[in-house]
């Protein structure tokens, strides 16, 4: 029976497949790039467990030795220094229903959060409804001031105010007499206007520490309204005075907070100057009840821009943007508005029809607020685009550049202003 040659084993020539070579030194490298990163790993597992016992450590240290100055308010204290809750926009809802709060009385919008403020109780509330801050409090004439930094809530014609953040209250104080207005700066400054036994009007600022760094006073003026410059090392004060021949002035000083003398100081004659501001490059803009001021950062008259001797029904600035309204018509409900920038230039004059409940100057258009209805002025082509609304709506907010909030007593609704003012249901309206 014929047998097969035996192969001659010893002189077979063994080759490995070029590709099962590549897979040896891929797994070959694999296996020393895991060596590595498992020593890297193991490293950072003794660091945590090290830090962990350091913290350990820290905090049976502290808590046995300043156990008595571990207090709740100073735990809120501590807080300030925390980068406060940002209400959250990832996830929106249409509308923010208001829980606990039966009287609403002011609302407004911090760290694009809502701020619902009753006679009883202080809600934040964020995007998707949820209530991120609920304090009970009361407050009989609440008054808000809103900065990036703070939130001050006052009681007008009261004596109390606190100061809140996204997290708590932060502070909260009582004065011996009421205040008659407030403001608070981008870094947490604030100031507060009341009167004293021998003055009629007081002004003290607070640093965001809630330390008193300067006081202002007048024996016989009446502060209307304050404003800080941004990096609140400057602040303006308007204080209502009268001659002895009964005619009203407004004097507007200027003020450094650290600084004893003043920056400036001026009279406007036969005028009540209720609001100033602050423009973005130092200048500033006084609202009076004849006509509109604005000034450059040299303190210069720039211009002025007159209501024609009408009184406006409604008037506002934001600093950037002012605004006023007036009925030139002995009947009827035709409001002419004007709107300027900060210069005092005109950007906009037209009529508008109906009575107008409250106003906004937002990016570059006016949103006029109606009983049942918006209005959206563009300051660039003067179109004006309206859309009906229910009902009641107490005020409208601006939430960012692209979304408004209209506020209602019990609910607010938000709104995107590309989706809502021109999709396909607007119209224009008559001019």
């Amino acid at each position: 029976m014929p047998t097969a040659p035996i192969p001659d084993l010893q002189n077979t020539e063994h080759t490995i497949p070029e590709n099962d070579a590549d897979t040896a030194a891929q797994k070959k490298q694999d296996q020393i790039n895991a060596s590595y990163y498992f020593r890297i790993a193991k490293h950072f597992r003794y660091l945590m467990v090290a830090l962990i016992g350091v913290l350990a450590v820290f905090l049976v240290v502290m808590f046995s030795t300043y156990r008595n100055e571990i207090t709740i308010e100073n735990m809120k204290y501590f807080l300030r220094y925390i980068d406060t809750r940002q209400a959250e926009k990832s996830a929106t809802t249409n509308t923010i229903v208001y829980n606990e709060t039966e009287s609403i009385v002011r609302l407004g919008v911090y760290k694009n959060g809502l701020v619902v403020v009753g006679y009883d109780r202080v809600q934040i509330y964020d995007l998707t409804g949820e209530a991120i801050l609920n304090i009970a409090q009361s407050n009989a004439s609440p008054q808000l001031a809103v900065s990036d930094a703070s939130l001050l809530i006052y009681n007008i014609g009261g004596t109390t105010f606190q100061v809140y953040n996204s997290l708590s209250k932060e502070f909260e104080a009582s004065l011996e007499y009421p205040i008659s207005c407030a403001a608070v700066g981008n870094s947490g400054t604030f100031l507060i206007a009341t009167r004293a036994m021998e003055y009629r009007s007081v002004v003290y600022v607070y640093n965001k520490n809630f330390e008193q760094i300067y006081r202002w006073y007048t024996p016989d003026k009446l502060v209307m309204d304050a404003d800080f410059r941004d990096g609140d090392k400057e602040f303006m004060i308007a204080a209502l005075g009268t001659t002895t021949e009964g005619v009203c002035y407004t004097e507007i000083i200027l003020c450094e907070t650290d600084k004893e003398e003043k920056k400036a100081q001026f009279r406007i004659e036969d005028e009540i100057i209720y609001r100033v501001r602050y423009t973005s490059d130092g200048g500033y803009i006084l609202i009076g009840g004849k006509a509109i001021y604005y000034y450059n950062a040299q303190g210069e008259r720039i211009n002025t821009v007159s209501y024609s001797g009408y009184t406006p029904t409604t008037v506002d600035t934001n600093g950037t943007l002012s605004y006023f309204s007036v009925n030139k018509n002995i009947v009827g409900s035709n409001y002419e508005v004007t709107v300027t920038d900060q210069t005092g230039k005109v950007l906009y004059v037209g009529t508008v029809y109906g009575e107008i409940t409250k106003a906004l100057l937002h990016e570059n258009a006016l949103y006029l607020l109606f009983d049942r209805s918006v209005l959206r002025i563009s300051l660039e082509t003067g179109n004006q685009i309206e859309k009906e609304i229910s009902a009641n709506c107490i005020t409208i907010q601006a939430l960012d550049k692209n979304t408004l909030m209209l506020c209602y007593a019990n609910e607010t609704r938000i709104i995107d202003i590309d989706q809502f003012f021109f999709g396909e249901e607007s119209k224009e309206a008559t001019e």
